[in-house]
């Protein structure tokens, strides 16, 4: 059985290419409205559980494709919708909202970087309740100071940087000038790291995060089992 998938929007121009294939090696197409293109392809529904892993990698190679070019809006991981005329649908309800996102942040990518304790320290101290609940929150003031000390040397890099707190750690994304990640690298890498921490930096990747919620959340349901 047919369905249609969903990989991304981005604007019209004419030097952009298309993939060749997407998930399940399938023909990937553009479909149009106005200056917005919405990348899709047809795949065999439902999805074979045991092949998601490889169609995940086929999604976002399909994805990354476009943004190496340009600005996208990434849709979430195999959004498969019923027909054509779905996506037609799609594309003309979310048309105005996607295009006004891509035009905001067409020169910037998403660059990473979760703070979070050292493994090898907080293991060490297990042992003992109190040493492992003392080391725990000295780690987590050494993290604030830490977020603040990178986010003032990047500061001249990013136009916007956002903090959300995770399970086990801090994890930040900035706001990025397209060609300018190697700078923020270096700039990230040129602050100390406490000895009770350890960092991972991440990047470049599509502004997700600083899609509007129109945008984040466009009115597309994937069927059930896409993911």
């Amino acid at each position: 059985m047919s369905r249609v998938l969903a990989y991304c929007g981005f604007q019209h121009h004419p030097d952009i290419s298309l993939p060749a294939t997407g998930v399940q090696g399938s023909p990937v197409q553009a479909i149009d409205s106005g200056a917005l293109r919405l990348l899709w392809s047809p795949v065999e529904w439902p999805f074979d559980p045991a092949n998601m892993q490889q169609h995940a990698v086929e999604f976002h190679g399909a994805v990354s494709h476009i943004f190496k070019q340009t600005a996208v809006i990434p849709f979430r991981l195999l959004s498969v919708l019923d027909d054509h005329t779905a996506l037609t649908s799609l594309i003309a309800e979310n048309q105005q909202n996607f295009l006004h996102d891509l035009e905001r942040l067409k020169n910037f990518v998403q660059m990473e970087y979760v703070i979070y304790p050292a493994p090898g320290v907080m293991q060490a101290n297990r042992s003992s309740g109190t040493a492992y609940l003392q080391q725990k929150a000295t780690a987590l003031r050494s993290a604030e100071a830490f977020v603040n000390n990178m986010s003032q040397a990047i500061e001249h890099l990013c136009s916007e940087v956002r903090v959300r707190e995770a399970k086990n750690g801090t994890r930040c994304f900035a706001l990025v000038e397209r060609g300018r990640e190697d700078e923020f690298r270096q700039a990230i890498s040129s602050v100390p790291i406490p000895e009770h921490l350890s960092r991972r930096m991440s990047g470049p990747w599509p502004a997700a995060e600083f899609l509007s919620e129109p945008v984040r959340s466009p009115q597309i349901t994937p069927m059930a089992g896409a993911n």
